[in-house]
């Protein structure tokens, strides 16, 4: 027993003195190809320098990803669990950050967690020192120039191109090959996109019929390629500059004359107006989801009649699957809106008073306190494992340990999911009021203000409410 004792004693000690480090790499495609850097490289220099000074790590590694920005899904893994380690390793600082922004919000979150950083190839970065923390923000400017520097010498050699007539994109668009860098029209392709325009003409504009034509004569295409291919403006030669409003004259053959391709838009123009002619505020526009696909509801307004005529309808159930007929949502029937509101006023008292009830069964201790102890435990698992991978504790003892800490876990993680409480106050006070009284005193604005007021979303489902979600 004593012996079982002291070493539990010796293993305690050496968690004090065990560092457990996170060794961060990233490469850039361009990098790799261009410099010859490998994650491989760096992957063995970061082993090293981690066996040499007895560090325990774990590795992140983000591959064909550019430094610039912090959305890299490796990176954020390791910055979600920082306060798991001890320090942070990279081979150079570029590999880290070249945003200045950027790197400094990583320190920060590093400095909170008691977490320090450093570059084994780069002794000067430390930013526990003032000198330091100056040298890093040096480099990171640095590095940022040099993006910049790259950017501006990228727009150059893109303008260059252009001038020239020169393809800047690997991407072919439909309707043209790419041929010595330059594009040139499809036979086929044309033929298609021309007669597309004209039978979108025949129809005069029926979206529905030019749907069943576009899947018949375009392979793998869905909505969106139709929508794009009847406003695409390189078909008269106009090449747009991708996210600008900039297009190009002379860069790209003419598949169309402008009569064909204009009498198309003047038709599209004519669908949207008709279709947003007279719309009136809708009381519950944005609460509306559908139950079988969760997607939110769109309202259609019937302008036919006098009197106001509002439904709401799930997107998805008016949209195809790519290349097929079958719509992407079966929920096709709509629910009109004073069917909503009579609803809402004849039960949001009951509903409401049923969400107090279930809210109100909540545990004593908060959940922020509860987050903090899962968070140590997840920590004492990590280090669990790798004292049980270095022979430090045997199998027994790692096993009854890890199945005591993941059974704390998952009971603490189930107590959060039903104790976080939220304010009820406002459905309270609600509950309190004689609201049809109040109710039907209200402007139509002010109606929809009382709804987003107390309501976060309303499921419906084959023109049926199913549930409601109160904020």
């Amino acid at each position: 027993m004593s012996n079982i004792l002291e070493e539990h004693k010796i293993v305690e000690e050496l968690k004090k003195y065990i560092k457990y480090v996170a060794c961060y790499i990233r490469v850039s495609t361009d990098e790799q190809v261009k410099f010859g850097f490998s994650i491989q490289a760096q992957k063995d220099a970061l082993e090293k320098y981690c066996k040499e000074h007895g560090y325990k790590c774990e590795f992140f590694i983000d591959e064909g990803i550019s430094a610039s920005s912090m959305k890299r899904p490796a990176l954020q893994k390791m910055l979600s669990k920082i306060s798991v380690f001890d320090m942070v390793l990279f081979t150079k600082l570029d590999r880290l950050s070249r945003n200045v922004l950027d790197a400094n919000n990583i320190n920060k979150i590093l400095k909170d967690n008691n977490c320090t950083m450093k570059a084994i190839d780069e002794d000067d970065v430390d930013t526990t020192t003032a000198d330091g923390t100056f040298i890093f923000n040096l480099k990171v400017s640095l590095a940022q120039r040099e993006i910049g520097k790259t950017s501006e010498r990228i727009k150059f050699v893109f303008q260059n191109k252009r001038e020239k007539g020169e393809v800047t994109s690997g991407t072919k668009k439909y309707g043209y090959n790419i041929v010595n860098r330059k594009f040139e029209i499809n036979p086929s392709e044309a033929e298609n996109i021309v007669n597309l325009y004209k039978y979108f003409i025949n129809v005069n504009g029926n979206i529905k019929e030019t749907y069943k034509y576009f899947i018949q004569h375009f392979n793998n295409k869905g909505q969106d390629a139709l929508s794009s291919y009847l406003r695409e403006t390189a078909y008269i030669g106009k090449y747009k500059l991708y996210r600008k409003d900039i297009y190009l004259d002379n860069y790209i053959p003419r598949i169309m004359e402008d009569d064909l391709f204009y009498s198309v838009q003047r038709l599209l123009k004519t669908k949207e107006k008709s279709s947003t002619k007279t719309s009136s505020p809708s009381m519950f526009s944005g609460l509306t989801f559908c139950y079988k696909c969760k997607n939110r509801m769109t309202k259609k307004q019937d302008n036919r009649t006098k009197k106001r005529l509002i439904r709401y309808c799930c997107d998805n159930a008016s949209r195809r699957k790519v290349n097929s007929l079958e719509y992407k949502c079966e929920n096709h029937k709509m629910i009109r809106e004073e069917y909503i509101e009579n609803y809402l006023l004849s039960n949001v008292k009951k509903l409401a008073q049923k969400n107090i009830t279930e809210n109100s069964i909540i545990s004593s201790k908060s959940p922020k306190k509860k987050s903090s102890k899962i968070k140590e435990i997840e920590n004492k698992i990590y280090k669990l494992k790798d004292l049980y991978l270095d022979d430090l504790i045997d199998k027994k003892t790692y096993k009854n340990d890890y199945e005591n800490l993941t059974d704390k876990l998952n009971k603490l993680k189930a107590e959060i999911e039903i104790s976080e409480k939220r304010d009820t106050s406002k459905l309270e006070k609600m509950i309190n009021l004689n609201i049809e009284k109040i109710y039907f005193s209200l402007s139509d604005e002010e109606k929809r203000t009382f709804w987003l007021n107390i309501i976060d979303k309303i499921y419906i489902e084959d023109g049926e409410i199913k549930e409601v979600i109160f904020i």
